[in-house]
């Protein structure tokens, strides 16, 4: 197998929700895998789960991911001015698969 399904949680309240076929990042922005489902848990964070690589399945792992990722590239870096908008992947981790309770 070249990857495994992970249980990932985001760090902060308040963050779109993650659809299906959203990339997950490593924290160096190489795609490692994609989102296969998120919903909010109990305590108020997104809690989902990501099929990726295997290297970025042990507990704890950073992992960045872009929600409701666009089709459409954006502009490059070269060309951003004042008060310009871009698409910035929020920070997530991997959690345990069973969570304790």
């Amino acid at each position: 197998r070249k990857g495994e399904v992970v249980r990932f949680s985001f760090e902060e309240h308040n963050v779109r929700m993650a659809h299906l076929g959203d990339p997950v990042l490593d924290r160096r922005g190489r795609t490692i895998g994609v989102v296969t489902s998120c919903a909010i848990d109990k305590s108020g964070y997104l809690t989902g789960q990501a099929f990726v690589d295997s290297k970025y399945t042990d507990v704890d792992t950073p992992l960045l991911i872009f929600q409701g990722a666009s089709n459409t590239a954006g502009k490059a870096p070269a060309e951003l001015r004042f008060g310009d908008r871009v698409v910035v992947p929020t920070p997530a981790k991997v959690v345990r698969r069973f969570p304790r309770l």
